[in-house]
């Protein structure tokens, strides 16, 4: 009888374990897909869809036009984003606007990187686990990648990026990021040169467009290094070790990510400055250092827990809006990452990787602390790479206990029972995202009481009016108003929303003949503008409303405030003449139409002119 040698063995071995891996991955796409199903039904929603996809024209298709827009554009957004703004255009061109192909792009992408995942996990630990033989390797391997992706794949804070079509530059970005970690990975077990090099390119490129795609994980290449650490164990033992020998090589090796990250943040930074106003960076007056301080703390703490308790999620949240940075919240988290700092750093020799993964995990949310954000949001979209790490956690901590059947049977049995629970509130969240009044109804339920929900109820009550909903329209109109007048932080960012609702209710009352009331809203308008332009603008309405009412009287004032803001505006001069006619002032009522005549006369001479 023909013997076997040992690598044939190995063969055999391991092949026997290829269908665990199948049914493993298996279940683990069909449970993703079951979970997110419903989001394939889903509309686009006024959340910042309108801005990037179906009313932005700069991503209407590939044409060489839009693609240089997307190239070279640093204003539109507070992003450099051109593999971003391709990923838009390339639906557009293929799909036009439908909302249903976009969302199933949007959970083709998360099936994509859940399977990424599985197979990087698998790697990390496979690398890992040189104390097992080839066969228990492909087993321990197998059980935590799968039970690692699961967690990440099922948590409620995916729903966002799944359900929401302008996330699939989120998702696109973690993609590219997930084949790097992997390509990378792969280079320093590569068994020839040349499979090193092209490990080392595919991770390189993977990175660039992740960076491309959205700069989430531009400060992730210390990641690289966590992975000398765990679990290539290429560490130096003491901390003053990386500045010197071995710890010098490891640097040098990371440069070309290092140069990537540096091109593309010079670039970022660039964008973030010459945006439109709208994104324009508080100043330190407007939002102090103490302020950015606290609110990086909280940030840095919130991701440590709500990955374990993702519930009562929004598409946005109130703790950042108005907030005391000495309430009991912010001076929990200071104190957290101030204790957690110097455990990770007192504990380096023993347990180097608490510091490492302390590290990476201050360095992927970095450019989402918030620094240089003002009203800012802890998303749920922010957790989207940050969510790898502790899926690394979750299958590094299954493999240490391995070897305990029992305890690898518990901690393994939980983890999979929490990922149940997490999917079945998955499922409850998708329907928040179905259209624009289901996710703004979301926002202000969990805003509540709170102040910052106004601009929120103001594009509730702009749907309500398209869908006909008059009443509904003037109950969101109304609260807008209501809330936004008691916020307190109008010294950090100003919104309009009190006179662009104002004018809506007063639009509707038009409607209604109810001319006294349209009067008042736009007398609520006027004190709240302060827009010059504007309020001559709102003016002449008021003019308009309060003669159906035969007020002109109160019109005066607002009127000669808008002549002096406008005085060659001749047909405000005609307004003028015309109200102080009805009450009497002859004199002034012929003076202003004086005016009047003058100013039009200069205008067709101008006119005539330029002819």
């Amino acid at each position: 009888m023909a013997k076997l040698d040992t690598d044939d063995v190995f063969s055999v071995r391991v092949s026997s374990f290829r269908p665990l891996r199948m049914a493993l991955i298996i279940s683990l796409i069909g449970v993703v897909f079951v979970v997110f199903r419903g989001v394939l039904g889903h509309e686009f929603v006024h959340y910042d869809d309108s801005l990037n996809i179906y009313d932005n024209q700069n991503v209407s298709g590939l044409s060489w036009k839009n693609i240089q827009w997307m190239l070279t554009d640093t204003s539109y957004a507070p992003r450099y984003m051109p593999l971003g703004w391709m990923c838009y255009a390339l639906d557009r061109q293929l799909f036009g606007l439908n909302s249903q192909i976009w969302h199933a792009g949007n959970l083709l992408v998360h099936l994509l990187n859940t399977l990424l995942l599985f197979f990087l996990l698998k790697e990390l630990i496979s690398l890992a686990a040189n104390k097992h033989d080839p066969m228990e390797r492909e087993t321990v391997s197998n059980w935590c990648a799968a039970i690692g992706a699961l967690f990440w794949a099922v948590n409620p804070l995916r729903v966002e990026t799944v359900a929401w079509a302008s996330a699939r530059i989120y998702g696109v970005a973690v993609l590219f990021a997930l084949v790097w970690l992997l390509a990378w990975l792969r280079a320093q077990s590569a068994q020839t040169p040349r499979q090193r090099r092209c490990y080392s390119w595919l991770a390189l490129g993977a990175f660039t467009a992740s960076l491309l795609t959205y700069p989430l994980a531009i400060f992730a290449s210390v990641l690289l290094l966590a992975f000398d650490v765990f679990p290539l164990r290429r560490a130096p033992l003491k901390l003053t070790g990386w500045l010197q020998g071995e710890g010098w090589k490891l640097w040098r090796e990371k440069i070309p990510f290092f140069l990537v990250t540096a091109a593309i943040l010079v670039v970022t930074v660039g964008a973030r400055m010459g945006a439109d106003p709208r994104f324009r960076p508080p100043t330190l007056a407007e939002f102090g250092a103490l302020d950015r301080v606290m609110q990086a703390c909280y940030v840095l703490t919130y991701y440590v827990w709500k990955p374990w308790e993702p519930f009562q999620l929004s598409a946005a949240y109130p703790t950042l809006h108005a907030f005391n940075p000495l309430g009991w919240k912010f001076l929990a988290s200071a104190a957290f990452v101030v204790v957690t700092t110097i455990i990770t750093l007192g504990s380096y020799r023993r347990w180097p990787i608490l510091l490492a993964i302390w590290i990476c995990h201050g360095l992927i949310l970095l450019p989402v602390l918030g620094l240089s954000e003002y009203p800012h949001s802890a998303f749920d979209r922010y957790s989207l790479l940050h969510g790898i790490l502790w899926s690394a956690v979750i299958a590094g901590g299954l493999y240490a206990i391995w070897d305990r059947e029992r305890g690898r049977q518990i901690v393994g049995g939980t983890l999979v029972a929490v990922s149940a629970v997490f999917a079945f509130f998955s499922v409850s969240q998708i329907p928040a995202w179905k259209n624009t009044v289901a996710i703004y109804n979301s926002i202000v339920d969990r805003f509540g009481e709170h102040p910052g929900r106004g601009r929120f109820d103001e594009v509730l009550g702009v749907f309500y009016l398209r869908a006909g909903q008059t009443n509904k329209a003037i109950e969101s109109l109304t609260a807008a108003v209501y809330y936004d007048s008691r916020r307190t932080d109008r010294h950090a960012y100003v919104e309009k929303i009190i006179p662009r609702c104002e004018l809506r209710l007063a639009e509707i009352c038009v409607g209604k003949g109810d001319w006294p009331s349209a009067a008042a809203h736009i007398q609520a308008a006027l004190q709240a503008e302060r827009d010059p332009v504007y309020i001559v603008t709102l003016a002449f309405k008021l003019s308009a409303a309060l003669a159906k009412c035969s007020r002109d009287t109160e019109a005066l004032p607002w009127l000669k405030k808008a002549a002096e803001i406008a005085p060659e505006n001749a047909a405000l001069h005609r307004e003028l003449g015309m109200v102080l006619q009805k009450l009497g002032s002859d004199t002034e009522s012929r003076r202003h139409f004086e005016e009047e005549r003058r100013l039009k006369a200069a205008e067709e001479r101008l006119t005539a002119r330029r002819s």
